[in-house]
């Protein structure tokens, strides 16, 4: 009985956290947001562009592909933890490096949130995805320009629950239990299925035009680099 009463109280109590201060924990006013976004988008986007800068083409590729992935949380919002930029962040890392993968995933959550909601979630949103990008820059998911679909497979399903629950992490207060935080991550778990499953589909419908797309990019920042080195060794 006591048991019962307990669980309950627990249940009720993630019930009105989350009727007080949102799914993700508590917001931030926008207008307090709003300078320290736009640098952060400025100075990622500078990070995405470089190091050839200077190529229009390549700056209009990286640049739509950002806006892109910003927009493809936007119109699927509505539909539960449908998450495609999961895999574009394994894939942009993979092709274009850590750095400009990371700066990738920062630009699209920021950018998608100024239509989403921005809050304390949003750390750990653009966090996890950033370090997806960088996962993605280390296991070698990209040989011979063409993707390794198993090992995209494996790597989008774990990142997928992994970032579930770190971006949980937002909702947890000082004095939280342990057993409400683990209601909220069984809760959950639903959600985090329809991000595999979304992951899945992203990965073997979209992965394969993207590693395509940005290949070249990385091909010819690689070429650039080569050149430079061997004009500096010559003179």
């Amino acid at each position: 009985m006591e048991a019962s009463v307990k669980f309950k109280r627990y249940v009720l109590s993630g019930l009105f956290m989350v009727l007080t201060d949102g799914v993700h924990g508590p917001a931030l006013a926008p207008s307090e947001m709003l300078l320290f976004n736009s640098a952060i988008i400025a100075f990622c986007y500078v990070l995405l562009c470089k190091p050839s800068f200077t190529k229009k083409g390549e700056m209009f590729v990286l640049s739509a592909l950002t806006i892109a992935a910003a927009a493809s949380r936007i119109v699927l919002e509505p539909l539960p933890n449908v998450q495609p930029l999961t895999v574009m962040c394994l894939v942009i890392g993979a092709t274009l490096g850590a750095r400009r993968g990371m700066a990738f995933a920062v630009m699209a959550t920021l950018l998608s949130n100024l239509f989403l909601s921005h809050g304390y979630w949003t750390i750990f949103q653009a966090t996890g995805w950033a370090i997806i990008a960088l996962v993605g820059s280390k296991i070698n998911l990209i040989h011979d320009k063409q993707i390794v679909m198993k090992k995209l497979i494996f790597s989008s399903v774990v990142c997928s629950i992994l970032f579930g629950w770190w971006v949980s992490l937002s909702i947890y207060k000082i004095g939280m239990s342990g057993e409400l935080f683990f209601l909220y991550i069984l809760n959950g778990l639903p959600f985090d299925f329809m991000h595999v499953m979304a992951s899945l589909v992203t990965a073997v419908w979209l992965a394969p035009w993207l590693v395509n797309l940005t290949s070249d990019i990385s091909y010819a920042d690689n070429r650039e680099t080569s050149v430079g080195e061997t004009d500096v060794i010559i003179a």
